[in-house]
């Protein structure tokens, strides 16, 4: 992700801080709790509005920002600028958002994981992608005209190319959380031993069931020791449930199944793609989790190319 700008503040005593600029035009509370900036140089967030809530969220991240109402946070050694409670500015009625806002309803989202774990498939015709996304040709049609629109999309020849790939990721991260997470349980389990599912590879494939969530972000990042299991499959997987003696359970489980509603345009890995667990990881609300978020969005391949686009 390349910044907005570099800016170095230096105050009368010498201490000084070179700040990554970064814009936003619009940062929600769930925004601002999925939203990834590098942390080298340290971030400095500009935008529109910041409501209490969503400030004290990046204050907790320590994320420094500056709004155009005024509210303020900067901290750095003996550096503290914190202005709060500023109203946010008066917008004039009548201007349509050119952000494409209805391409992240429930199937828009299945089409822009699919567009953002593969980014290839953006100069796919409608119809692949209509089937590996699971929702309909319009609403394909849709979701590319606005994206287009918005400008997370553009023609290049007579190639379709996806565009501003890391703001993508932090929208649809955010409108996961909101809106396609819940939607996405077919059960919950629970395992008296959870580590069963690392020697089953094999198994799971066989089964047509992937593994996202913590545990899969524990394959790509080995700092992180799962506490929980998530499965994604196309329905409730019964020979895996009696093979590994999965116990259903109302609440509280340690295992969580879920629906698969995407198709990949080749082979089959055993972990779902990176942007899923990445999301799944904000949308845990586990400071933990989030973290190791943050890491695998660092280092993993997947991601850091969305991140370049």
């Amino acid at each position: 992700m390349l910044a907005d700008a570099l800016m170095r503040l230096t105050t009368r005593s010498g201490a000084a801080r070179t700040y990554r600029v970064e814009t936003r035009r619009r940062m929600s509370a769930e925004l601002a709790t999925a939203v990834h900036f590098p942390s080298s140089p340290s971030p400095l967030l500009f935008t529109t509005y910041l409501s209490e809530p969503v400030a004290e969220r990046l204050r907790a991240r320590g994320i420094d920002y500056v709004d155009t109402a005024g509210n303020t946070h900067l901290a750095w050694d003996d550096v503290l600028i914190d202005v709060r409670g500023r109203r946010k500015p008066a917008v004039p009625t009548g201007h349509a958002s050119p952000r494409g806002a209805g391409a992240f309803g429930r199937a828009g989202l299945q089409v822009l994981f699919v567009l953002l774990s593969w980014p290839e498939a953006a100069d796919f015709p409608y119809r692949r992608l209509a089937e590996m996304s699971g929702v309909s040709l319009g609403t394909v049609k849709t979701v590319v005209d606005e994206l287009t629109r918005a400008g997370y999309l553009y023609e290049r020849g007579s190639e379709r190319r996806l565009a501003r790939g890391a703001e993508l990721l932090d929208r649809w991260s955010e409108a996961y959380s909101i809106t396609l997470d819940a939607s996405l349980a077919l059960g919950e389990f629970a395992a008296a031993d959870l580590s069963w599912w690392r020697d089953a590879e094999a198994d799971l494939l066989s089964s047509g069931v992937q593994v996202g969530g913590e545990a899969g972000a524990s394959l790509i990042d080995p700092h992180l020791r799962p506490a929980s299991l998530t499965l994604y499959a196309t329905g409730l997987p019964a020979q895996v449930i009696g093979r590994h003696r999965l116990a259903r359970a109302e609440s509280g489980g340690n295992v969580h199944i879920r629906s698969r509603f995407w198709r990949a345009p080749g082979p089959e890995s055993w972990i779902v793609p990176s942007p899923l667990i990445y999301a799944d990881l904000l949308a845990s609300g586990d400071p933990r989790q989030r973290e190791h978020g943050d890491r695998i969005r660092s280092g993993d391949d997947r991601l850091k190319r969305i991140d370049r686009t």
